[in-house]
């Protein structure tokens, strides 16, 4: 009766795990089947200057994008590619149009700006509706001032343009955050708040004061020379897409 017993359960033991492994795991629990194996990203940025750059610079704001993708089974080692525009100083003059007795008005619009691009590796941390990442990353940024004129009644249609100042540097930092699940399917959609930190040991470039005097003494500006850090705090979208 004892054997009778022992077989009748070892039958329904191998019949368990041969339909296990005939079906499907449900995509909705397998948590890193659903973190996919890339994702692209998009966020809106605001900088904050640290150090010397803040004492010359106050806050910026852009926009950024991201790719990820998994380099082994578990997804939590990934390589992540970072681009991003950001605008610290913007400034609007009126000024007359020579020989026509101030008549004629113009715009002069000046902006600085920063554009970074960077990447390196990305942990995962455990995957589900919650899930932190931290990053490495490294790259390169350039800093530029440039002004424009305009007509009042030609807004965006500058006839004439000047870059005042531009300077490409070695860029490193990293960047932590999480992802918070809003959607599933096919595509799951995240919310993604994180931060970043950039290093820049000598950069030059321009500020509002050095712009100022520039225009107030009719002479070209003269780009400060220095450190330049920075944390760019992200609000935007993770989607899953491939």
């Amino acid at each position: 009766m004892r054997l009778h017993h022992l077989m009748l359960a070892a039958a329904v033991l191998v019949s368990g795990r041969a339909a296990a492994q005939d079906s499907p795991r449900p995509r909705a629990n397998d948590e890193r089947v659903s973190s996919g194996l890339g994702a692209v990203g998009l966020h809106f940025q605001v900088t904050e200057p640290k150090g010397e750059f803040a004492a010359n610079t106050n806050n910026g704001f852009g926009l950024g994008g991201y790719v990820i993708r998994a380099l082994d089974p578990n997804k939590i080692l990934n390589l992540r590619a970072d681009f991003s525009f950001v605008s610290y100083a913007n400034s609007r003059r009126r000024i007359p149009l020579a020989g026509t007795g101030g008549l004629v008005q113009l715009d002069l619009r000046t902006s600085s700006n920063i554009v970074s691009v960077v990447a390196g590796p990305q942990l995962l941390g455990p995957t589900g509706a919650f899930t932190p990442y931290a990053t490495a990353l490294g790259g390169f940024s350039v800093f530029w001032t440039e002004s424009n004129v305009e007509g009042s009644q030609n807004v965006n249609s500058p006839f004439a343009r000047t870059t005042n100042a531009s300077d490409a540097v070695w860029a490193y930092g990293g960047a932590v955050g999480s992802y918070v699940r809003v959607t599933g399917g096919n595509f799951p959609v995240r919310l993604d708040l994180g931060a970043r930190f950039l290093r820049h040991d000598d950069a030059r470039y321009l500020t509002s004061d050095r712009v100022r005097q520039a225009f107030e003494n009719d002479a070209t500006p003269v780009p400060v020379r220095g450190r330049a850090d920075f944390i760019t705090n992200d609000l935007g979208a993770n989607i899953i897409a491939f």
